[in-house]
């Protein structure tokens, strides 16, 4: 699972990993979250600004969503043999739903999500972030995409996966980087993985 604040480059990241492990021959399976189900394109309107709701409503929609693609998309793709990259899964839940709702509260939401083999953070800071976005899509602006918001996500993330005695493990990533060291790293982490 790659997790990271919008403009870490996750998305590409992902895509570029895909596509070299089938060059090898792997079979992989891509997907994100929110997902394409009937729950994730409801998230995604909420997102975009088409649909308004409560932050803890938000939260119980991804959590929802998660066991949906679980059950739907990720534990077929698993069972067939495929190797599952997904662009976010729970940190992202905690890291960005964890502004407005209780962290215990969302532990508990997500307690039954199938643990990921391998998390990659990719890093990057709320201005490197913002300023990628903005690249992208110009002025338009996701619920999330504002300096603000991206900064305390990141610290949110931090929380989670840097530190010590971090809550799950990641292994962190510099995304702020040129996107070739990024993945260079990438590879590394998922070849060592593979190799066990």
């Amino acid at each position: 699972m790659l997790e990271g604040i919008d403009g870490a480059g996750t998305t590409t990241q992902l895509a570029r990993l895909a596509d070299h492990l089938e060059a090898q021959g792997r079979r992989v399976h891509r997907t994100f979250e929110p997902s394409t189900g009937p729950i994730g394109r409801l998230v995604r309107s909420y997102l975009k600004g088409e649909l308004t709701t409560a932050p803890g409503a938000l939260a119980l929609l991804f959590a929802a969503d998660r066991l949906d693609h679980v059950s739907r998309e990720i534990e077929p793709a698993l069972a067939s043999g495929q190797i599952v990259l997904s662009d976010r899964y729970v940190g992202s839940s905690f890291a960005y739903q964890g502004l407005a709702s209780s962290p215990a509260w969302l532990r508990s939401l997500n307690r039954y999500a199938r643990r990921p083999d391998l998390v990659l953070y990719v890093r990057v800071d709320a201005d490197t972030a913002l300023a990628r976005i903005e690249r992208r899509d110009g002025d338009r602006r996701e619920l999330f995409e504002h300096r603000e918001t991206l900064a305390r996500v990141v610290d949110a993330y931090d929380a989670l996966y840097c530190g010590p005695s971090p809550e799950w493990p990641a292994i962190v990533i510099d995304g702020s980087r040129l996107p070739e060291a990024v993945f260079a790293d990438i590879d590394f982490a998922v070849r060592s993985v593979l190799s066990d």
